[in-house]
């Protein structure tokens, strides 16, 4: 069990008395975010559909008491292993994870990696980052900022303040889109607990696959062999994928492996808003045909200036 500190400053902060409201928000960002930030490093995403798997449950049970004559929550987590000593007593469950650390440890690695623009792909992604900018809440109570510090370094705590959020926004925008993809390589982990696998390329490089649609026969089948993952790639703001989301894995053909056996790479990315608006000075855009056309050219004389044009 590891005692974190999480400080809040700010003319809403109060002492004992705190804003219920703005508790709830804070305390629900803290396990929403311990549960995201564990999933997106062993499955490369921080939301799925159902319920979450009962260790991460365990890992986000935290116990918080407000410390007496300040803002201060002590917030009580356990340890991966103390959580879960079944999957973390023994080493190879979980490879991405150290057990000695706690959820809230890897929420607050993910805050970092966000706000100091770092392009880790097993850190943070869109869910995570919106996750996070619902804080905006709370720094609308009087909060001007919100401290929190990691077991594994209690004198460095992440600052969170409310400019923070605006830089997520941009964040957000260099996440390119999912697209549709095939590889091949060769199938090398799986693990059932969670439906993932890891797809091995034959430049050696190592890509984490989901395979919901895939029963646990075809794929203990196709363990250690070459395959043909077709499905979703999910990527980070590097552009590295962070998931291939699989509709089907099959053996691999030697035409496959010739042609499929790059490395994906995103077609796009979003673009922001203010991408998109052109601005028009009095010679651009409409303002350049307004008053002008149609005039009294006649059909011909506009058919040979187009044709001149083209």
């Amino acid at each position: 069990m590891f005692t974190h500190e999480l400080r809040m400053k700010g003319p809403g902060a109060k002492g004992l008395v705190v804003d219920a409201t703005m508790l709830r928000d804070v305390l629900a960002t803290l396990i929403d975010g311990s549960q995201r930030a564990l999933k997106i490093r062993t499955q490369g995403r921080s939301t799925a559909r159902g319920k979450a798997p009962q260790w991460i449950l365990k890992a986000s049970d935290f116990k918080v008491q407000v410390r007496s004559g300040s803002t201060v929550l002590d917030i009580d987590a356990p340890t991966l292993l103390e959580a879960d000593p079944q999957d973390f007593g023994q080493t190879d469950s979980f490879p991405e994870l150290d057990p000695n650390l706690t959820g809230l440890d890897y929420f607050i690695g993910s805050i970092s990696a966000a706000l100091d623009g770092q392009s880790r792909t097993d850190a943070y992604d869109i869910d995570f980052l919106k996750l996070l900018q619902g804080l905006s809440s709370v720094f609308e109570k009087g909060i001007d900022s919100i401290d929190i510090a990691g077991c594994n370094q209690p004198d460095k705590p992440v600052r969170i303040v409310p400019t923070s959020l605006e830089r997520l926004d941009r964040l957000i925008q260099e996440i390119p889109q999912p697209q549709r993809v095939r590889v091949a390589g060769k199938l090398d982990t799986i693990r059932h607990t969670d439906h993932t696998f890891t797809l091995v390329l034959e430049t050696g490089e190592r890509l984490r696959g989901i395979a919901e649609k895939s029963d646990d026969a075809t794929l203990a089948r196709l363990w250690s062999s070459p395959v043909l993952v077709s499905g979703t790639a999910h990527f980070g703001s590097s552009g590295r994928p962070l998931r291939i989301e699989a509709d089907s894995i099959q053996p691999a053909t030697p035409e496959d492996k010739q042609l499929w056996s790059d490395f994906p790479q995103p077609g796009s990315r979003r673009l922001a808003p203010a991408e998109l608006r052109q601005p028009q000075g009095p010679k651009t855009g409409l303002n350049a045909i307004i008053g002008k056309w149609p005039g009294d050219e006649t059909d011909d004389e506009v058919a040979a200036s187009l044709e001149q044009m083209s």
